[in-house]
């Protein structure tokens, strides 16, 4: 889950400082950096999701509800993962959602885009595969407290675009972490709900073949 473009933005502030010359406007010339640095680390961010979209496609295309669950498994296991080691960094650098300055440090770029790319990312696939999401979330208590931090931070911090805001928010209603708009709907969950049916239609297919199964019988001279 972890990209590569952090560096690319910590590389831009860099560049932004080399070569600037004394003026009289020499004490604003942070800021316009730092200006600079948010627009370049917004803009990244939606290819980055633009891609994630993708990836969460291919995993509603898998042929089985087995292999979407397992996967689903695996993905949030390094999701909450990620999120959890970005939060520890964060927080041990002073970096305070929504009150601190966009960072300059390499390393905090990366745990800020970290969890706001992962926290994203598991929004999507909440609302693309809300039952197999819930069911996952329902054995980890700890992954659910951290997703509704996830979420509150990436708020705060302002630099989400409306459509990634309003995307965690419907996340947020199809989990009932909050209450739902009158006319909540998710357009999702008929596509999982098929793929859930013909799971289900599966297993109790195989379950009618085994009681169909009779043990040994006599045969007519061995009466």
């Amino acid at each position: 889950m972890i990209s590569m473009f952090y560096t690319v933005v910590a590389l831009a502030c860099i560049a932004f400082c080399i070569g600037i010359e004394a003026d009289v406007n020499v004490a604003e010339k942070p800021q316009e950096e730092i200006n600079k640095s948010e627009q370049l680390f917004r803009k990244l961010f939606k290819q980055r999701r633009a891609e994630q979209l993708d990836a969460v496609k291919g995993l509603v295309a898998l042929s089985s509800y087995e292999k979407q669950y397992k996967m689903v498994n695996v993905i949030l296991d390094k999701v909450f993962s990620v999120i959890q080691n970005s939060r520890v960094l964060l927080e041990s650098s002073g970096y305070a959602a929504g009150i601190s300055s966009f960072p300059r440090d390499e390393t905090v770029l990366d745990a800020l885009a970290n969890i706001l790319e992962n926290t994203a990312l598991f929004a999507d696939i909440m609302l693309h595969l809300p039952d197999i999401s819930q069911k996952v979330l329902a054995a980890n208590y700890e992954w659910q407290v951290l997703f509704q931090w996830s979420i509150s931070f990436a708020n705060q911090t302002q630099l989400l675009d409306k459509q990634t805001v309003k995307l965690l928010h419907l996340a947020n209603m199809e989990l009932n972490a909050t209450e739902r708009d009158p006319d909540y709907e998710n357009p999702y969950r008929k596509k999982e709900e098929k793929y859930q049916f013909q799971h289900e239609q599966k297993i109790s297919s195989k379950k009618r073949k085994k009681v169909k199964k009779r043990g040994p019988r006599l045969s007519v001279g061995e009466l």
